[in-house]
């Protein structure tokens, strides 16, 4: 019998399994980690890279006074003496000009504005440099010769006492 018992216990004694991981799966984790690193990594330096595009790439605000420049000119043309044609196609040509010049500016992500719409006194200035632009291109309306007195002026004055019409 004691064959018999001991025969039972050692047929049915199963080999427990090795539990030590086999060492092709600590090889595919490896690999895995570094490929994960590196993606990081990429990422990381990508939105670095994104982030300083968008700070260096925030628009430039700058300011020019139109009505200014549009005002000196038409004071400019209305003492100028020249006829009414000449007058209008002259101020076409400084619009015109104005326009591209201030548009030139605003080329590349220029942000102008209007003088008047800034409130901070903070926004560069291009006033002056526009008009210098401007009247590169376009000549500056040059003061016209005094024409003298009409024989209806010269006639009030002469009846009033005053010669020339100096007052004396």
């Amino acid at each position: 019998m004691d064959n018999d018992i001991d025969a039972g216990t050692r047929s049915a004694a199963v080999p427990l399994p090795d539990r030590t991981p086999a060492p092709a799966s600590r090889d595919f984790r490896q690999p895995v980690l570094f490929v994960l690193a590196g993606l990081a990594l990429l990422w990381a330096t990508w939105a670095t890279h994104s982030i300083c595009e968008i700070k260096r790439a925030s628009p430039h605000i700058i300011k020019v006074q139109l009505a200014g420049l549009v005002q000196e000119y038409v004071q400019a043309q209305a003492r100028s003496g020249a006829s009414a044609d000449q007058v209008s196609a002259q101020t076409t040509a400084y619009l015109k000009a104005l326009n591209e010049t201030v548009s030139a500016h605003a080329h590349g992500g220029t942000v102008v504005l209007l003088a008047n719409a800034v409130v901070d006194g903070a926004v560069p200035d291009i006033t002056m440099t526009v008009r210098q632009e401007v009247y590169a291109r376009v000549p500056h309306p040059q003061p016209g010769q005094p024409q003298g007195m009409t024989p209806q002026m010269k006639q009030f004055f002469d009846a009033n006492g005053a010669a020339n019409g100096n007052g004396k």
